[in-house]
């Protein structure tokens, strides 16, 4: 059965503070672009990973179509990141995430993908800890790609995620909405430095 979602997962970061790839850093023996891959895949119909141009991938497995895209403008950070995913993308919503976030609940992506259908909202951004999360969002393509294009051309907002959503129709729904289907909010855990990556694995018991 079709969910109507599709999930992008950013792997071309630079990785500075990690120091090097995160996409093919292990935890528990399998790279983090496995874990997270394998974490949305119940939810979504298809998988589009966007990579920097020639950059290596580890092999992934999951039960669905996955497509592997480059990032047509390498170092201008996520948002260039979504608009070369959203570009690829077959449905009418998308789950974005980094490939940092190895504990992303499905039910989580579910939960955002039913508000966004609710609301006709063209993204579903989580407030965690009072800040926006847009890297474990929900985005309607069709209206975001345009506006996000738009900011990379002129360059509005810092070229940040949250800023290219102006003018959009955008919910925000808080922790309480979001602790019933993920109790501890695991699915906001970046591993984006090798401490950060430690203390998840400690988390996994």
């Amino acid at each position: 059965m079709s969910r109507g979602i599709e999930a992008v997962i950013l792997a071309g970061g630079r990785s500075t503070r990690f120091g090097r790839d995160k996409a093919s850093a292990p935890l528990r023996g399998r790279p983090l672009l496995q874990w997270v891959a394998g974490a949305v895949a119940p939810a979504v119909d298809r998988i589009v990973i966007v990579r920097a141009p020639g950059q290596p991938l580890p092999a992934i497995d999951v039960p669905l179509p996955v497509e592997v895209v480059e990032d047509e403008l390498p170092g201008l950070g996520p948002l260039a990141g979504l608009a070369a995913g959203f570009a690829a993308v077959e449905s009418d919503l998308a789950f974005a995430c980094s490939c940092d976030a190895p504990l992303i609940a499905p039910a989580l992506v579910a939960r955002l993908a039913a508000i966004a259908r609710e609301t006709a909202a063209d993204v579903v951004r989580p407030l965690v800890g009072g800040f926006p999360q847009p890297l474990v969002a929900v985005y309607r393509p069709a209206a975001c790609l345009p506006a996000f294009r738009r900011a990379l051309e002129t360059g509005a907002g810092g070229l940040r995620i949250v800023a290219a959503c102006e003018g959009l129709r955008v919910i925000e729904p808080g922790e309480a909405d979001l602790r019933p289907v993920d109790p501890d909010l695991r699915s906001f855990l970046n591993a984006n430095t090798p401490e950060r990556l430690a203390e998840i694995d400690c988390l996994l018991g």
